[in-house]
């Protein structure tokens, strides 16, 4: 009894001393020990915000007023006009491909010569054969204010005589071969092969730009630059007759022939029976614009031969080809200094198709435009 007693004491000290701890495991059960449950893998990659850095696309406000490509800014350069030599022996050319503007002019015996008026002459190769000049190569030079580059000329056109009638300008600015031969170079391999010496004489870019500067001429315009008279647009919406093959025709047998691209929209210029060709870059030379102007044309002895006047001041009729078609125009230059401007015949200005452009002058009685 005594045993059962004291067996009975201490179960009852055991239950007490164990009352504070299952309050104090009660207590500590109302805190979530269990770890927390992962989450399910997924198979989406994990997007890591990322900053695009802004790109700023440059403004194109302004045309090129030598060929109307975009720009951000006023093209503010100045133009060179290269005289290069026509003749079918002296074939091929050089450096013509690079050209925004070439005229094609008569200069005696039905023989034409082209003017090359160039915005960019960097990274420009050989550029030639160079020829003499006449006056209406210092005329067409002066309509684009741009440097003349040319091998000696007439009489008339070396004393800076424009007209049959005698009109002189003074303060021209050239580089004459004859006065400046470092910046030119014959080429030794076509004269050994047969060329004649006159077919052989070249510049390039690199030696017209040191001429240039060694000459002290401008070769930048303060503003907005100088304002060729052309007026440009991707789809200048020319409607007119369409004109697909167009024939320029000189005042003796001369012809230049265009045929038109439809892929390139471009006009593929040929003479002499094969395509007009740029050997230096082996290119066929191809238009967006194709003018004819009728100029008319007189010959005046100076000495030594008979030399071809155009007059290129006042008004004429003309024609523009382009993406296919052809529309009679006027054309208008108020002074030897100024640029020639183009308007239809309601008198509104003509847009050009932006890209290279080929003038033809020819005799207003004696030449012309056929097409079909």
């Amino acid at each position: 009894m005594k045993q059962f007693m004291c067996l009975a004491f201490a179960l009852c000290l055991l239950l007490c001393g164990c009352g504070g701890g299952v309050e104090e495991t009660t207590a500590a059960s109302t805190v979530d020990t269990t770890p927390e449950a992962t989450a399910a893998p997924t198979t989406e990659p994990t997007t890591v915000p990322t900053t695009v850095p802004e790109t700023t696309e440059p403004v194109l406000l302004y045309h090129h007023p030598l060929n109307g490509e975009l720009l951000e800014a006023p093209w503010t350069g100045r133009a060179t006009a290269v005289v290069i030599n026509n003749i079918k022996d002296a074939l091929p050319q050089y450096g013509t491909s690079y050209a925004d503007i070439i005229y094609e002019l008569e200069t005696e015996g039905g023989i034409t010569r082209l003017l090359a008026v160039f915005s960019d002459l960097r990274n420009v190769g050989s550029i030639g054969p160079v020829r003499s000049a006449r006056t209406f190569f210092n005329n067409v030079a002066l309509s684009h204010d741009a440097v003349l580059i040319h091998c000696g000329g007439s009489q008339f056109a070396l004393n800076g005589n424009y007209s049959s009638n005698g009109d002189t300008i003074t303060g021209w600015q050239h580089i004459n071969e004859q006065n400046n031969g470092s910046y030119f170079f014959r080429d030794r391999a076509r004269y050994n092969s047969g060329y004649a010496w006159e077919h052989t004489l070249f510049t390039n870019g690199e030696k017209l730009l040191e001429g240039l500067s060694d000459k002290g001429y401008n070769i930048s315009y303060e503003g907005d630059g100088y304002d060729h008279g052309l007026t440009f647009a991707e789809a200048p919406g020319v409607t007119g007759t369409s004109a697909t093959s167009v024939t320029v025709k000189f005042r003796g047998s001369k012809t230049t022939s265009f045929q038109f691209d439809i892929e390139s929209g471009l006009y593929k210029a040929s003479q002499y029976g094969s395509g007009m060709m740029d050997a230096g870059a082996d290119k066929q030379l191809a238009f967006r614009n194709v003018l004819v102007l009728y100029a008319n044309q007189s010959f005046t002895y100076d000495g030594y031969y008979y030399r071809s006047f155009y007059q290129l001041s006042g008004n004429g009729k003309g024609s523009l080809i382009c993406d296919g078609q052809i529309v009679p125009i006027t054309w208008h230059r108020d002074a030897l200094r100024g640029s020639f401007s183009y308007t239809s015949q309601d008198g509104t200005p003509v847009t050009l198709g932006v890209g290279k452009t080929y003038v033809g002058v020819v005799d207003a009685s004696r030449g012309g435009v056929t097409f079909e």
